[in-house]
């Protein structure tokens, strides 16, 4: 048998965890009680999306900005619908 992989779990660094979340649920993640209040784990569709709350320095979040650093990609079956369903939950598509 090869092996297949089924999921996919980024992590990403975060400011302001409570306010992450809330982002992401307007995306239609659903999240379990923060660990420590510091980690959270949310899913949708059967794909988990790690939060870490780990603040930056602003030097570092200017040279992230600067250079367009991404932090993970998706495939989506039925991207039209999902840039629609996107656009309608937060009224826009924000670029750091």
């Amino acid at each position: 048998m090869t092996p297949r992989l089924t999921s996919f779990a980024p992590q990403f660094l975060v400011d302001d965890l409570a306010r992450s979340i809330a982002y992401y649920q307007r995306l239609g993640f659903t999240f379990g009680a923060p660990w420590e209040g510091c980690y959270a784990i949310g899913a949708r569709d059967g794909l988990e999306l790690h939060l870490k709350e780990a603040p930056q320095s602003d030097a570092e979040r200017q040279h992230r900005r600067e250079q367009e650093h991404l932090d993970a990609a998706a495939g989506v079956d039925g991207i039209e619908a999902f840039y629609v369903e996107t656009w309608l939950r937060t009224r826009g598509i924000v670029s750091p």
